[in-house]
């Protein structure tokens, strides 16, 4: 059985107003399910479930989300859970 792990945290990014900001995270492990959370933007840290299930998480950067933080739980097929380092989605 392979160890569920984060082999590559996710690292934050800055972007041009209209340009896709993507953070990615790179975990091994079994049966890898992949669960995004994220805060709207700098003023609001309250963080809400995404719809994103994988492991690249994409928005396009607009001034409403500038600032935003992301971060993922990885949970392999035994229930077990690991979660990312929360990143930052800035706005150039």
């Amino acid at each position: 059985a392979t160890p569920l792990a984060i082999t590559t945290q996710p690292v934050s990014v800055t972007v041009a107003e209209g340009a896709t900001a993507t953070v990615k995270v790179v975990a091994e492990g079994e049966g890898l399910k992949y669960q995004w959370y994220y805060t709207p933007n700098a003023s609001d840290s309250t963080f809400y479930k995404s719809s994103t299930t994988t492991a690249t998480y994409s928005t396009v950067m607009n001034a409403d989300r500038a600032g935003r933080k992301v971060y993922c739980v990885v949970t392999d097929k035994y229930g077990n859970s690991v979660t990312t380092d929360t990143v930052t989605l800035t706005q150039k």
